[in-house]
C-alpha cells in the first residue's frame, strides 16, 4: 500500500469540511438549548461557545492561508 501525502487543496477541502460539521454541530446546539431543562442549557450553552470559538479560529486561520 502506498503512502501519500494529502496536498494542500485536500487538506483545505478537508478543513472547510471539518468546519462545516463544527457549524451545523453550533446551530443544532443553539437550536435545541431551549429545550433542556434550565439545569442543562448553561453547559449547552458553554460547549457551543467552545465550539464557535474553534470554529472561528479555525475560519481565520483559512482566511490567513494557514489551513
Amino acid at each position: 500500500m502506498v503512502n501519500s501525502t494529502p496536498t494542500p487543496a485536500e487538506l483545505r477541502h478537508d478543513n472547510i469540511k471539518h468546519m462545516r460539521w463544527q457549524a451545523k454541530a453550533v446551530a443544532n446546539l443553539l437550536s435545541a438549548v431551549h429545550l433542556l431543562p434550565a439545569a442543562d442549557q448553561q453547559a449547552t450553552i458553554d460547549t457551543t461557545t467552545r465550539l464557535a470559538d474553534e470554529l472561528a479560529s479555525d475560519l481565520a486561520a483559512l482566511t490567513r492561508g494557514a489551513a
